[in-house]
This record gives C-alpha cells, structure tokens and sequence, in this order.
C-alpha cells in the first residue's frame, strides 16, 4: 500500500470557492449513488456563508446543495455532481482501484489530497485519468504507508504543516504566547477562525499519529 499526496486544480466547486477565496472545504465522505449520480459531503468554513451559499446556486458543477447541519463556525452540506462536476469526478475511480480518501480539502488554490493506493500501477491509472480529463494535478510525494521519514507520515496535510511551522515561527506556542490566531491567521493570509480550525485539526492529526491509537476526526 502507498500514500500519494497531491493537488488537483479540478472544476467541482471551483466557481463557487473562486468567489469566496477565505472559504475552506473538508470532505467528509462521497457516495457513487448510482451510475449517473456521486453524493458528497463537505465541511465548509472560513468565510462568508451567504455568499457561498449563492454562489452554489450558480456553479455548475453541483445541484443546488442542501445544508445539513450547522456546528459553530462550520456548515456540512450534501452536493450532488452534475454535468462537468459529474464527468471529471474522481471517486469512483477512486473506489474501482482500491483506493481509499484519507484527507481532502479544497479552496480556491485547488483541492488537496492524502489517499491510499494499492500499488503504483492503480495510481498511474488514476494520474492517467486526470491528464485525459484535463485536470490540473501537482504531484507532491508518494510513501509507503508505513513509512514516517521526515514527518509527511504523520498524516499533515501541507496547509496543516504550513499552519504549525508558522505557529512555532511567531510564538503562539510560547509561554506566555508572542502571537495570537489572528496575527498567525494575518501570517497565513486566513481568518482567525479558519486559522483556528487549521491549528486544531493539525494538532488532533499529530495526536492520532502518535500517542493515541485512535482514528482522527475528517
């Protein structure tokens, strides 16, 4: 089993992320509901609702999606993918070669993948589909899954490893802090809450890695 960790510059969302560039997704699952149809689940957080929520009814990727449930600073919404968003999916290719979504999250830079693979030979049969398609993809390391090396098997996504290495740089875990979340936020170019939600996620990713046995929130 490999780890491969990649950017795809992929047109699902890409209208409506474009328009609110604060706003930050996580994927939370993805069902192949039948031949015509994939359904998804996606945190979306960071920045302004209603005009995100706007601009999903104009992007042509997805249906009009439906919110799911709101949790603090955070909405989960249920999309469905339709025309191009349907065609250039990736899922269920995903699922024929045995590959497995361990990390996604999107914004208007692209959207940024950790998966498992079983082997080289599916994973060039997925890049193969990205280049047929035209999908912009920027490979950035492959791993065995077993494999720690310098940290990348920790599971942090690169924003997340961005987001620690700028919190130790300016302080914010210094005693007494030399830094708060805004001024790592004005740092990273991102809003205190999105900043807030980076540093936790990446802080419970390094938690699940190494001291707890357990599995990591999406």
């Amino acid at each position: 089993m490999i780890i491969v960790e990649f950017r795809l510059d992929h047109p699902i969302l890409k209208k409506a992320l474009n328009q609110v560039p604060e706003m930050e997704i996580t994927w939370e699952r993805s069902d192949a509901v039948d031949d015509s149809q994939v359904r998804t689940l996606v945190w979306a957080e960071g920045g302004d609702f209603k005009t995100f929520e706007d601009a999903l009814d104009d992007d042509p990727t997805v249906a009009p999606p439906s919110r799911v449930i709101e949790v603090g600073d955070r909405r989960l919404y249920q999309i469905d993918l339709v025309g191009e968003g349907l065609r250039t999916s990736i899922y269920p290719l995903v699922v024929e070669e045995g590959g497995v979504i361990q990390n996604l999250t999107a914004s208007h830079d692209g959207w940024e993948f950790r998966a498992s693979f079983p082997d080289r030979t599916s994973f060039v049969r997925f890049h193969d589909f990205c280049r047929e398609h035209e999908i912009g993809f920027d490979f950035t390391r492959m791993y065995d899954e077993h494999e720690t090396g310098d940290g990348a098997g920790y599971g942090l996504t690169e924003r997340q490893r961005e987001t620690l290495v700028g919190a130790v740089d300016c302080g914010y875990f210094e005693i007494p802090r030399e830094c708060s979340l805004a001024e790592l936020g004005e740092h990273l170019g991102i809003s205190e809450t999105a900043t807030s939600e980076r540093v936790r996620r990446a802080v419970n990713m390094l938690i699940v890695q190494t001291v707890h046995s357990g599995t990591s929130e999406p």
